[in-house]
């Protein structure tokens, strides 16, 4: 599928400028060591990041450079009860794998951040954000007192991948009302 999309977007559009990692999913179960629920939650989350970044970063390295932006979560730097495990290692190995691909690949013009949501709108494929009782606990918690808006991380991630942040590599932007801050 990378070689495919990578493929088509050099036929399209001559070279790749920006690559934005936003693939993923969450996971809760109750059994919290379930290894069916690891498995696929790192497959889709990690592994997905880390296939899409060893397939654009050559190109980018070819034309002189280019910024990747991997979607990650606030989960990325806490543990937390209400989701399995394996979903805050996926998000913890996006924010580490971005600091490692930025570090090695720098000197070539290749810029690679990360963007941490936290709360956010309710997605229709996840139980926990579409439950009012567990909104309502969750929002509780943030110093905004409020969901962050799906337009306030695409503008993070826009501004990342922008010329405004060339000297900007290797670093998180954490869009979540203050809520890790506490």
């Amino acid at each position: 599928e990378w070689s495919a999309l990578i493929a088509a977007t050099l036929n399209s559009f001559g070279k790749l400028d920006i690559l934005v990692n936003n693939a993923g999913i969450s996971a809760s179960d109750p059994d919290l060591f379930s290894t069916d629920i690891w498995d696929r939650v790192m497959d889709i989350n990690a592994k997905g990041v880390f296939l899409g970044m060893k397939m654009a970063v050559p190109e980018m390295r070819k034309n002189g450079g280019g910024s990747i932006v991997n979607i990650s979560s606030i989960s990325g730097f806490v543990g937390q009860r209400i989701v399995h495990m394996g979903y805050n290692a996926s998000k913890g190995a996006v924010r580490l794998m971005t600091k490692a691909v930025a570090v090695q690949f720098a000197r070539d013009n290749v810029r690679v951040n990360s963007v941490h949501p936290g709360v956010m709108p309710p997605m229709r494929t996840s139980k926990l954000t579409g439950d009012p009782e567990m909104r309502k606990k969750l929002i509780s918690a943030i110093p905004m007192g409020r969901a962050g808006r799906v337009e306030e991380v695409a503008n993070a991630s826009l501004f990342l991948a922008s010329d405004d942040a060339s000297y900007i590599t290797g670093t998180e932007i954490v869009v979540d009302g203050g809520y890790l801050a506490q």
